[in-house]
């Protein structure tokens, strides 16, 4: 199966399971099932949302002084609440995320073993597309091996209640421009690394609940 056209008359289905399709399959035809569509999920399919526009004719433009990325006029809307990838470099393109930024509430970027882990740092292009989902409460990253820095911008996320950062040994630090105000839980297990678990440490008393190693 390459492409999700063929499941697009699912028009009662709400959660979408799809593991280790190959690097053929590509998001085309998931547009119709975002109307009710509440979970989905998409392991194994390195490219699934590589250049994949979901409203060619949304406008998106840059506003203010600080240059921000801003949503004019959407003409679609999504239902998905929970999204779980190991897909992060495509899922953080611009007309993806502003399509689901007033439905996602759980953004899980989980890598498998089997994915070949390059990334080290997200884009200033990834980390705007991220700032667009303003809904999120959860994001996670998991087993990122390689990855030194979390997106930068974190703080707008202004309804974030939990942020998980697992396995992922070479982050070193918090981003410099903190976290939201909004955060409830702040999760770092298992990654290992003695400078971001003292950073951590600092935050107690400002961030209810903080996990810094197995068993907290």
């Amino acid at each position: 199966m390459g492409t999700l056209e063929p499941l697009a008359n699912l028009t009662s289905l709400t959660r979408l399971k799809l593991c280790n399709c190959g690097e053929d399959l590509r998001c085309k035809g998931l547009g119709p099932l975002l109307g009710h569509l509440r979970e989905f999920i998409v392991f194994g399919s390195p490219r699934a949302f590589a250049g994949w526009d979901p409203n060619p004719r949304q406008v998106l433009q840059y506003e203010g002084e600080d240059q921000e990325l801003q949503l004019v006029s959407p003409s679609s809307s999504s239902q998905v609440h929970i999204l779980c990838t190991d897909e992060a470099m495509g899922l953080l393109a611009a007309p993806i995320c502003s399509l689901l930024s007033s439905s996602l509430t759980c953004l899980h970027f989980h890598l498998l073993a089997s994915v070949p882990d390059k990334i080290e740092r997200f884009t200033k292009e990834q980390e705007d597309a991220l700032h667009l989902l303003v809904s999120l409460q959860e994001l996670e990253f998991w087993y990122f091996d390689k990855l030194q820095s979390l997106p930068a911008g974190l703080q707008k996320l202004i309804n974030l209640q939990r942020l998980q950062v697992r396995s992922c040994p070479a982050v070193l630090s918090l981003p410099n421009d903190g976290l939201p105000k909004s955060l409830q839980e702040l999760d770092v297990q298992e990654c290992g690394n003695e400078e971001l678990l003292q950073q951590c440490r600092g935050l107690v008393g400002t961030i209810p609940k903080i996990l810094l190693q197995h068993g907290d």
